[in-house]
This record gives structure tokens, sequence and C-alpha cells, in this order.
């Protein structure tokens, strides 16, 4: 009984000081940072794994999606709420490459209503189970766009300004590397790598070119 209580925290101790962080760098094909990259890393190797969060919100405000590229696990539910004080759609599917949607028969849609004074923001759930981006749109203003990367590794972030995504408790061993950006035309190549303690930040160029931002369509009640 004795050995059996001291060796589950020992076990706990083995599986945390193999735990590694890692910082990625991605670059677009300029050399410059690349903000809003997916990083994902795939690893097998045993160790302790991060919960997945329960939930995420994507908001509709200001004319855009906040934030504009999100990342979530499968089955974890996913939240829209609408704080404009005008109607929005949703109009989710699957992202193909250059921005737009894969099959644009395919897919869902739905609409929110604005927010009143005093009253919560209209909201609709749901969750995912096919890995993979999710361009999102809006019926009633083109120029609303925004992404949701799914994804069924506990290991993925969005680069900041800096082009830089952290990731975290990953497990000691061989690992695979994926980026994506909604930009992106030629998908960029995964890198092999080996996880270790203490291990060197890792760039990943890419051949992106990011579109310039466009300006926020003007509501007519945005008065």
């Amino acid at each position: 009984m004795l050995k059996a209580m001291l060796s589950t925290p020992l076990l706990a101790l083995a599986f945390s000081a193999t735990a590694a962080d890692l910082q990625v760098w991605v670059l677009d094909r300029e050399g410059k940072p690349l903000k809003d990259a997916v990083v994902v890393l795939e690893s097998s190797a045993p160790g302790a794994r991060p919960p997945a969060k329960a939930e995420i919100t994507i908001s509709q405000e200001k004319m855009k999606f906040v934030p504009a590229v999100s990342v979530a696990q499968v089955g974890t539910k996913v939240t829209f709420s609408n704080l404009d004080r005008w109607d929005h759609h949703v109009r989710g599917g699957l992202a193909g490459p250059g921005g737009v949607y894969l099959d644009p028969t395919q897919g869902y849609a739905f609409r929110l209503a604005g927010q009143k004074a005093g009253q919560p923001p209209s909201s609709h759930q749901r969750s995912y189970t096919q890995t993979g981006p999710q361009l999102l749109g809006c019926h009633l203003h083109g120029s609303m766009r925004g992404h949701l990367y799914i994804t069924d590794s506990p290991w993925a972030a969005v680069s900041d300004e800096a082009g830089k995504a952290q990731l975290s408790q990953l497990p000691a061993g061989p690992a695979r590397l994926r980026v994506w950006h909604g930009d992106e035309l030629v998908e960029t190549p995964p890198q092999t790598l080996t996880v270790a303690e203490g291990m060197a930040p890792i760039k990943v160029a890419t051949q992106v070119q990011p579109k310039r931002a466009k300006a926020a369509e003007k509501s007519p009640y945005d008065y």
C-alpha cells in the first residue's frame, strides 16, 4: 500500500520532469513575422496531456470576428455571440487554399440578432467533430472574415503580432509540427522534431503573402 502511495507522486513527477516548452516563430514569404498562423504539434510520446478547454467564445464585434483566428479541440463547445447592435450571420464551412470555402454548397449558417441595450447578446453554441480549418463569414457583411481551426491535438496555438506561438507541457520524444494560415496558397510542409527540455526556439518559413486587412464595413446603424 505504501509503495503504491509513493509511486503515484513519483510517476507524476516523472511526467512533469519530461514536459517541455517550445517557442515557434512563424515567418511569411519575405521573412517577416506572420500573425494569426495556427501552430499544431502532434505527438504520440507517453506523458501527461493538458486538458482541453470545455468552451471557447468567438464574438462578432465592430464588424469583425474576435478573435480573428481561434483554435479548438474536437468536442470543445464553441459559442458565437453578436455584440453589435445590428444582425449578423455566422456562415461556416471547411476552408480551402486562398481563403475560400472548400465546398460552398456545404457548411452551416445561422443568424444572430443585434444586441439590445441592457440585454445579453444573442448567442449560438455548437461543437465540431471534423478536424481542419473553418472559414467564418457573414451573409450580410461581406468584409467579415474569421477562422476557426479544429484539431485533435492538445498542443495548438495562434501566433501573435511578433509571429510567436508558445506550446507548453510537451512530452519528450519524436513529434511533428504543422503550421497553417488562412491566406496560404501552398501548404507549409510539416516538420519532424524531437522534443526535449531546454530545446531552442524553432523558426518556420512559409510562402504566405498576408493580405492587407480590409476596412470594416460601416453599418447603416453605426452613427
